[in-house]
């Protein structure tokens, strides 16, 4: 079916998310692949609605397509470090996160960042997305994490070093550091992630402060933000005096350093979903110790960023999909509701976490998504129920009424292949105990 080149979107309960203006009877005009006008229904210019395909809205809630700022879309929801690093030929994994990729534009994601994974992956689909040979929603992407051997990118043990087919990059060296940023920057990534600190740590860093300072010095230079992903007290204080644009988790952040967060407006990425569906899951999923752990750290996140957040700092909501405990188009708004369930958000604040914030924090769009504003992407939602009182309806797919991204409808009813495992992807366990000889 040929696209309209003129669309106005009529009849709608309007949320821009430019603030938290509700426009009882709204309309949205779209022009191509951009919004053209929005505005009270009764204002919309003659010269824009004559000729233009009407949308009734059938007074349900017109909103910005989301944006999840955190979701790996190469990790193929892996279940351990051996599937997610070792497992599954580099061909295969692409090809999966193609049609992962179509899983979280169902869920009304119409913009994401994929901030690390193994090399080549994200970027590659998100360049497919852009030319239009898979559906899926746009894209920035990172490369490999760069890490040590104390960070998050080089968990497996000392002989197998960072495998190539892992999502860390190790860096000993200033030299190496300085390698791997110009290899990432001429494969083309959007920004560059750092592993600033490694499972379970919460004082110590991955990388000296002067590491870090060199690091946002030389991709700076290059013309590309930085992201680190930082859960200890060390490695967020050192991320923020280094000047690393965006932090993710900071879950052990000082308070002396969620001032300077506040006053340099650098935005944090908690994604505590992932923590909180592993508590939820239970023991029959991980060890009861490394539950403890994660509950400890989400009692500090829960502690320290609804301070930040109450201080002024910027907190925008990533899902962190692409694990076993967070698959594809399942819990994208989820970290909304948290920001409402667990740090008091008013519920509209924590929808603008996910739009107007998110997408003013996410590399390569800037500020051409998150709102429902002339002369941005054309991304709207069309939802049954009022998101900006309650963010829980976001996550009942059956109240997305419509999706359209960059002025295309996307068709709801071609539904994605059930998940099928391919014996490699799996870790592969020879028994699950001990035989023993009966006396």
């Amino acid at each position: 079916m040929d696209q309209p080149a003129e669309i106005l979107v009529t009849n709608a309960r309007l949320l821009t998310c430019e603030d938290r203006t509700v426009v009882d009877s709204g309309a949205v005009v779209v022009s191509g692949d951009r919004i053209a006008w929005v505005g009270p229904d009764a204002l919309v210019p003659a010269g824009l609605r004559t000729g233009a395909t009407v949308v009734d809205a059938g007074g349900h809630t017109v909103m910005p397509g989301l944006v999840d700022p955190h979701m790996h879309i190469s990790f193929g929801e892996a279940a351990s470090e051996e599937e997610l690093y070792l497992h599954t030929p580099m061909g295969y994994r692409a090809i999966r996160a193609t049609v992962d990729a179509r899983r979280v534009l169902l869920a009304g994601v119409t913009t994401s960042c994929d901030p690390g994974g193994p090399r080549g992956i994200a970027t590659a689909v998100r360049d497919a997305i852009d030319v239009g040979l898979i559906e899926g929603p746009r894209m920035a992407a990172a490369g490999r994490q760069m890490t040590t051997q104390q960070g998050i990118g080089d968990t497996l043990p000392a002989p197998l070093g960072d495998a190539p087919t892992s999502m860390g990059a190790i860096v000993r060296s200033r030299d190496e550091i300085i390698q791997v940023i110009r290899d990432e920057v001429k494969e083309g990534v959007d920004m560059v992630k750092v592993a600033g600190s490694g499972p379970g740590t919460t004082e110590y860093g991955a990388f000296t402060l002067d590491e870090l300072r060199l690091i946002t010095s030389e991709v700076h230079r290059l013309d590309r933000p930085t992201a680190i992903h930082a859960r200890s007290r060390q490695s967020i204080a050192d991320a923020v005096e280094a000047g690393f644009d965006w932090l993710m988790h900071a879950s052990y952040m000082d308070a002396a350093t969620a001032e300077k967060v506040a006053e340099r407006r650098i935005p944090i990425v908690p994604a505590m979903t992932l923590l909180v569906n592993f508590l939820e899951a239970g023991p029959g999923w991980m060890p009861q110790d490394a539950l403890d752990g994660i509950k400890r750290e989400l009692d500090s996140a829960v502690d320290v960023l609804g301070k930040a957040w109450r201080n002024g700092v910027s907190l925008v909501a990533g899902s962190e999909s692409g694990f076993a405990m967070t698959p594809y188009g399942e819990w994208h708004t989820r970290e909304i509701e948290l920001f409402v369930d667990l740090l008091g958000m008013p519920h509209f604040d924590a929808l603008l976490c996910m739009t107007k914030h998110a997408g003013s924090a996410i590399p390569r769009f800037g500020h051409e998504v998150g709102t429902l504003s002339p002369g941005k992407y054309a991304d709207l939602l069309v939802i049954d129920g009022k998101p900006d009182e309650n963010v829980k309806v976001l996550g009942q797919r059956n109240r997305l009424l419509m999706i359209m991204k960059g002025g295309k409808f996307v068709d709801l009813s071609v539904s994605v292949p059930e998940r099928i495992m391919q014996s490699y992807e799996r870790t592969r366990i020879y028994t699950r105990g001990l035989h023993r000889r009966k006396s």
